[in-house]
């Protein structure tokens, strides 16, 4: 069986924005900012840092930060 090596990847830092409420349901409307290229080396405090510094350069309510990792599986 072969050791499988994992390769981390550039990340990206999604805001997830409350832009309205629905009418009909009252349930709110929330579309989402993406920012690519962060790098794998990063320290999650440190995405945080700059994260919560962005929000308040936002037009709309933030309701979600999110850091998603990509990795790459080789032998």
């Amino acid at each position: 069986m072969a050791t499988v090596i994992t390769v981390p990847r550039d990340s990206a830092l999604q805001f997830r924005l409350v832009v309205g409420t629905n009418p009909e349901t009252g349930a709110p409307i929330v579309n989402s900012k993406t920012f690519n290229k962060v790098k794998s080396s990063v320290i999650d405090q440190d995405v945080y840092d700059v994260a919560t510094a962005l929000v308040g350069l936002q037009k709309y309510p933030t309701d979600e930060i999110r850091l998603e990792r990509e990795s790459q599986l080789t032998e």
